[in-house]
């Protein structure tokens, strides 16, 4: 046995008995609990698990042992279900916890039960008024196609983070070339603002210059599911996924890129870019007669524009 794991298990040992003998005037479910946290500070979940049932035994209504019991079923066994069950347990004790109607609201958007989610979460904006909550209400409002509540929500998520992301795109904006800078205040905006269109398309802008595609989709990806009827972000993604070469999954990328222009035409026929892009890409597939027919659409389309 190494000396610093002894140290370790001698630390451990001598709290815990520190603090059998401080808590003995405690009632049983407070004892359970701080117990627990202890183990859980020490990553000794199963242990930290069973005091925490003890707890909920001991006290019922011990809504901050069925809190960690789910964080730790969430965050270190994966395990949502389990996860979800203490965080409804928690809110049936007590309801007014504006953090945990979101992390509720966000396993039943997980699950795809939408109506549950949606009133977890506008319970955490209305005790909280949360930006997180209303990113996973634009999240299941686009599911569900209704999107003028969606843009709705991203106008109040731009509204409450203004003051904060501003400076944060203006930094990323200076740093120009200096692209680890400029990502880290993307990313800090994201963090902030999670519907920050012009973070994201920022984003995506640094990994493509870097021909670092599979991040600049992945980004492009979140966005859009964000922004699914935005037809600067849809041909932004469809460049970039007829941009990417790769060497065994070139023609999966090349449909999606296809897909992508046509909804965008679908959206907006005037957005004569899809209609150039499209070109472009059956020009290479050597589909003649789709990109002469994609030719002769842009320049009706350039016509239309005048």
């Amino acid at each position: 046995m190494s000396i610093q794991k002894f140290f370790a298990i001698f630390f451990f040992t001598v709290t815990i008995a520190y603090t059998n003998s401080e808590m003995y005037a405690e009632d049983d479910a407070a004892f359970y609990y701080r117990k627990a946290l202890i183990q859980y500070t020490h990553q000794m979940y199963n242990y930290a698990i069973e005091s925490l049932e003890l707890a909920l035994s001991s006290d019922p209504k011990h809504f901050e042992a069925a809190n960690l019991l789910a964080k730790i079923y969430l965050e270190y066994y994966n395990d949502r279900v389990r996860a979800l069950q203490y965080f409804i347990e928690s809110l049936t004790i007590n309801d007014n916890q504006p953090d945990i109607h979101l992390e509720a609201g966000k396993l039943y958007y997980f699950f795809s039960e939408y109506s549950k989610a949606i009133d977890h979460l506008q319970r955490a904006i209305a005790q909280k008024n949360d930006v997180y909550a209303h990113y996973f209400l634009v999240l299941i409002y686009n599911v569900q196609k209704n999107y003028k509540s969606a843009m709705n929500h991203i106008t109040l998520c731009n509204e409450m983070t203004l003051q904060q992301t501003q400076p944060e795109l203006e930094k990323a904006h200076a740093a120009q070339k200096d692209y680890d800078t400029a990502e880290a205040h993307y990313r800090k905006v994201l963090t902030i603002n999670p519907v920050s269109k012009a973070a994201y398309l920022g984003l995506a802008h640094c990994y493509r210059v870097q021909k670092k595609i599979d991040s600049a989709i992945q980004i492009l990806e979140d966005c859009k599911k964000v922004y699914p009827t935005d037809t600067d972000v849809l041909l932004t993604l469809a460049h970039v996924y007829f941009e990417f070469k790769h060497p065994k999954r070139r023609d999966y990328f090349i449909k999606q890129a296809i897909n992508l222009s046509k909804t965008a035409i679908a959206i907006d026929s005037l957005r004569c870019e899809a209609y150039s892009l499209l070109f472009e890409i059956y020009k290479e597939l050597g589909e003649v007669p789709l990109k002469d027919e994609n030719a002769v659409k842009y320049d009706a389309c350039l016509e239309s524009s005048k």
